[in-house]
């Protein structure tokens, strides 16, 4: 394939992979966190575990869970599965057109097995498939009655897996193949097992038979596993950013260590949760800090930021999870209600869902009833962890490294400090504005309040990418972005909310304009959404950030992502597909013609003879202070990607590469700070043309 067309796939594949994987594991962690926040009170109906009330969005949500199927339900059941279908199949196509696509460069090291392209694909098909068969045989078989046995026997299955994997691919290859393997076994629980007893527990109990209690029972050991495994596979799939992982020499064992330590953190959080006090539980606190301190004594990294930006990464993917998972997964909800007979006052409409083995009865109350409980649920911290891991992220990655990271003197020359006080002062002017325009009289109308909203994040944008790097600038517009997303709802969403309860539950009315305020901030939050998670993916495509026009870009991302959320919100309510098809040749045309803007402008062709050790000067004059086994670049400590360019073998193994980077999207050098030239590109792709 075409490397062009191949980035524009990686692209948009990293970027379904992420909706879906937020939708499915956002829900996962919200119906645990749902599962212990049940209050057992008088009066309940008969089969009931439990209740929550809930606010969220303006609206009052009452659920209620049945251990056992009521009398009557209806046909309407949500299962939640695509999410978990849909984050498999996307990661699997990534993985394909990343690593299978380009073996020889992504999958294969020849120093640690020279292996033929097909092999290590075929290997790698087996690993995944093999790794999910013996894990099923492994809960099948009389080992699986045991909690702790079965616990040791997944983590052995992993570390072997590690090992073969570490042993076999590229440190990259080899990590990003955990995170394969893991999200295989926990898709394949859903697919093959979870959604499968549901509804035989389902059939049985619908049809007034009692049904067998294995399926409930094997249902939950799945579900448990999922569970444990989710923060050990999110951390495997971040891990390219980081050399100390994908570059060590005892790979697998920090393999193991994370596992340990990210299914420890989880067990904590979990009965955090349920309400076990810390003697309780304050046994796990020595083992996730012994587990994952002993993983990076054992990377030899020393020192550095390099942990606390890890860690700051994870801590930021599962507070942004459960952040925009629980939003998407109440969008759903919201549309998915049903205005039966028989429903109490107040109610605007209920939903019946199936998850983790329980029945789900929720009804939501456009206003308050009679009588709310003092334990109200809030989602705000997921929000607030996100904003908060997110800041701390970018101090750590671009304010302590602004000459690498922030600062392109081509763009424009400023020091560290000026960079770091056009960033805070931006992030906070930016709300301002926001706010402002949301307040104004701008504000009463919904389609000059979007545009407004539009022009005032391309304006950011085209300042952005006048005054900072393009990684840092496309990183800009999503924090800045960001920024009014968590501001909305601890500015605005919450206190609202909070005047509107106090209210109704004084039996007072409550003023209708917080209603109508915190309405218009969560729409904005819901239609930011996919656009924000583009432009923080962004920096893995250097033919977006490096591009000249990356602010017009930044423009068709805008409409893009707001336009496929506004299909798939109108598609969840039910709307006729002829009424919202006009989307479509919109997101299409923003789509092709950001492909346009960032097509290679074909250099001139050099007519002369270039030389293997000619191409192999310029490579390492050029490339080699930051591709190489020990960078000379102070920014780099590993080779960026595990590429490096050293010797004329080590350029034909990653020339297709070079050529995209180098040669056509003159993205490489990071900043052109070794200074290629533009004969030097030129050479450089006609000695790749001949190869």
């Amino acid at each position: 394939m075409d490397p062009f067309l191949a980035d524009w796939l990686n692209l948009a594949l990293r970027w379904g992979h992420m909706i879906a994987g937020i939708a499915w594991i956002g829900t996962s962690f919200y119906f645990v966190a749902l599962d212990f926040s049940l209050k057992r009170r008088e009066s309940l109906p008969a089969g009931v575990a439990g209740e929550a009330w809930e606010v969220h969005g303006g609206g009052f949500y009452n659920v209620q869970k049945y251990l056992s199927a009521p009398a009557s339900l209806p046909d309407d059941l949500i299962w939640f599965k695509w999410e978990a279908y849909l984050t498999w199949v996307t990661g699997f196509l990534l993985l394909a057109v990343v690593y299978y696509l380009a073996p020889s460069a992504t999958l294969i090291d020849p120093a640690v097995l020279d292996l033929k392209p097909w092999a290590a694909i075929v290997i790698s098909l087996a690993g995944i498939v093999g790794g999910w068969l013996v894990y099923d045989f492994l809960c099948r078989s009389a080992l699986g009655q045991n909690t702790g046995v079965l616990a040791g026997l997944v983590l052995v299955l992993i570390l072997v897996a590690a090992f073969v994997f570490t042993h076999v691919f590229s440190g990259r290859g080899a990590f990003i193949h955990l995170g394969v393997f893991i999200g295989t076994i926990m898709a394949a629980n859903v697919f093959m097992v979870i959604i499968p007893n549901q509804r035989k527990i389902t059939e049985a109990l619908m049809a007034g038979v009692a049904p067998d209690p294995k399926y409930g029972v094997i249902g939950k050991q799945r579900s448990l596993h999922n569970t444990y495994l989710t923060l050990p596979a999110l951390l495997m799939m971040v891990s390219n950013h980081y050399g100390m992982l994908t570059g060590a020499a005892n790979g697998w064992l920090l393999v193991g260590l994370i596992v340990v330590g990210g299914a420890t953190l989880r067990h904590f959080l979990v009965r955090h949760e349920v309400g076990d006090p810390l003697g309780k539980i304050g046994w796990t606190l020595p083992v996730i800090f012994a587990s994952l301190g002993l993983a990076w004594l054992l990377s030899n990294s020393g020192l550095d930021w390099d942990w606390p930006n890890l860690f700051l990464r994870w801590g930021h993917m599962i507070a942004g999870i459960s952040w925009i998972g629980t939003s998407l997964y109440f969008v759903a909800l919201d549309f998915s209600l049903k205005n039966r007979g028989g429903l109490p006052a107040g109610v605007a409409g209920e939903a019946w869902e199936v998850h983790g083995g329980g029945f789900y009865n929720v009804r939501k109350y456009l206003t308050a009833p009679e009588k709310l409980p003092d334990d109200l649920i809030w989602f705000k911290w997921e929000a607030y962890l996100t904003w908060v891991t997110g800041f701390a992220l970018m101090i750590v990655q671009y304010y302590l490294n602004g000459a690498d990271y922030l600062i392109d003197p081509g763009v424009l020359a400023l020091s560290q400090w000026q960079a770091i006080a056009i960033s805070v002062a931006s992030l906070i002017a930016g709300w301002i504005a926001y706010d402002l325009l949301c307040r104004s009289p701008i504000g009463r109308n919904t389609g000059g309040l979007a545009l407004a909203v539009f022009v005032l994040i391309l304006a950011a944008a085209y300042g952005y990418t006048h005054v900072f790097s393009g990684r840092g600038a496309f990183i800009h517009v999503g924090a800045f972005v960001g920024t009014i997303m968590a501001a909305n709802v601890f500015m605005v969403i919450i206190p609202n909310q909070r005047k509107i309860t106090a209210a109704l539950i004084a039996g007072t009315a409550p003023d209708p304009k917080y209603g109508v305020i915190g309405k218009q901030r969560s729409l904005h939050n819901t239609y930011l959404t996919l656009p924000v998670l583009l432009t923080m993916v962004s920096n893995h495509f250097p033919m977006v950030t490096g591009n000249a026009n990356a602010w017009l870009l930044i423009g068709l991302i805008l409409v893009a992502g707001a336009l496929l959320r506004h299909f798939l919100v109108r598609t969840e309510v039910g709307d006729a597909q002829s009424d919202i098809a006009w989307a479509l040749p919109i997101i299409g045309s923003a789509l092709a013609f950001a492909m346009i803007l960032t097509t290679p402008t074909a250099l001139p062709a050099y007519q002369g003879e270039v030389s293997d050790a000619e191409a192999l000067t310029i490579i390492q004059s050029r490339c080699a202070a930051c591709h190489a086994a020990k960078p000379t670049d102070p920014a780099f400590k590993q080779a960026p990607k595990g590429v490096m360019l050293e010797t004329i073998d080590e350029l034909r193994r990653y020339a297709g590469q070079v050529e995209t980077q180098a040669v056509k999207n003159r993205a490489m050098p990071f900043a052109n700070k070794t200074g290629m030239t533009v004969e030097e590109r030129a050479k450089l792709g006609a000695w790749i043309a001949r190869q």
